[in-house]
């Protein structure tokens, strides 16, 4: 019987971030993903850390990713083009401009130099931006990453020393014996460990149920798109009109954004993922919001699944019962997340304690959240958030 000291269910950014963490501490370490390696949306994000001045609750884990990516190309011997330019949220009307306002006062609950600026500052920045543009808020802190370049940076760290990643084996359920963990079972058996991590996203709901523990994620599908290289625009992670742009370091434009596709997920079952309007909407608001991308040559378009909190947070968690059993899940920010939540979820697991500060993100803080969260926010399969 093949045994394990962790077994990660994930092999997404965030699971390959804990498993490469606990295999360097020494661990014995699988990674068991139902599809390929970072195939929904690790690889497929827009790319961006933010530091979560929407949530102060979540900054300082936030700034702590964010010192662990000014070094994780050395860390990991490969590269990431990790790029930190600063990031702007900018306004193109002005419901949105208020809105920004408001969020603005949030931010400053955070110790991260916020600044909000007029659109004529920002097109100085970004000169390709929209002459609609009203203004919008800018740090110089913050940055984006290649999501391809670094889930395979995280994967080949991994199994450089060592570690296991298994493709296309579905964790079904995780096995407990006598209030602890003893492995999962997969459609091809069982395989044994001590200690489980839960890094499937909204699959974690659906594994955590047979224990009576409610983690209230809801799944939805994202579409993104990017173009053929274009000349040097911008650096800066950029939001705006409801969208994330960047440019890559080949001059592709990368985006996605909403609105969201609320969806339903079954255990061992691959989500459908077709194209819908919403590509469609991507484009015309891009256009808006840089009038340069009108004459763009769009390259390729595709979907992946993230998982959403009520409070659009992280949450991080270790149970005592059953013993061995962690999980985590960033609400759609993961990758930003993924090199201080692979701390914390792997010191979780080999130390029951972490350095990271997580002390609000732990699942208590949903005990009063009802089981049918999602049918009062309305966040239904087949409904859309405009």
């Amino acid at each position: 019987m093949q045994s394990y000291d962790i077994i990660v269910v994930g092999a997404g950014i965030l699971g390959l971030s804990t498993a490469y963490r606990a295999q360097k501490a020494g661990a014995k370490v699988l990674v068991l993903d139902a599809g390929a390696t970072a195939y929904e949306a690790s690889s497929r994000a827009t790319g961006y850390l933010s530091l979560r001045g929407e949530t102060p609750a979540e900054s300082p884990l936030a700034q702590e990713a964010e010192k662990l990516w000014d070094g994780l190309d050395d860390e990991l011997g490969y590269p990431t083009e990790w790029t930190q330019k600063g990031r702007i949220w900018a306004a193109l009307d002005e419901h949105e401009f208020a809105d920004l306002q408001k969020l603005y006062r949030t931010f400053q609950k955070t110790d991260v130099p916020f600044e909000f600026l007029d659109g004529a500052t920002m097109r100085k920045m970004i000169p390709c931006l929209s002459e609609r543009c009203l203004g919008g808020i800018w740090t110089n802190r913050s940055g984006h990453a290649n999501p391809q370049r670094t889930s395979q940076a995280f994967g080949w760290a991994f199994t450089d020393l060592g570690g296991e990643i298994r493709e296309y084996t579905p964790v079904l359920e995780v096995l407990v014996e006598a209030g602890k963990v003893k492995g999962v079972r997969t459609p091809q058996g069982e395989i044994h460990c001590g200690n489980v991590a839960l890094c499937a996203a909204a699959h974690n709901p659906l594994l955590l149920k047979p224990f009576g523990i409610h983690f209230p994620l809801a799944p939805v599908r994202l579409e993104a798109l990017v173009t053929t290289p274009m000349p040097p625009l911008f650096e800066q992670a950029f939001i705006g009109n409801g969208l994330s742009i960047r440019q890559t370091k080949r001059g592709n434009i990368h985006m996605n954004g909403g609105p969201y596709e609320w969806i339903n997920l079954e255990i061992g079952r691959e989500a459908a993922k077709p194209t819908t309007q919403t590509v469609r909407n991507i484009m015309r608001r891009a256009i808006e919001t840089m009038p340069v991308l009108k004459g763009a040559q769009f390259l390729r378009c595709w979907a992946g699944i993230v998982d959403i909190a009520p409070d659009q947070m992280t949450t991080i968690h270790r149970f005592d019962s059953p013993e061995g059993l962690v999980t985590a899940a960033c609400s759609g920010h993961g990758f930003g997340m993924s090199p201080a939540v692979g701390v914390a979820a792997s010191e979780l697991l080999m130390n029951g304690a972490t350095r990271m500060p997580i002390e609000q993100l732990s699942l208590d803080r949903f005990r009063d959240t009802p089981s049918d969260w999602r049918e009062r926010r309305r966040w239904e399969a087949g409904q859309y958030n405009t």
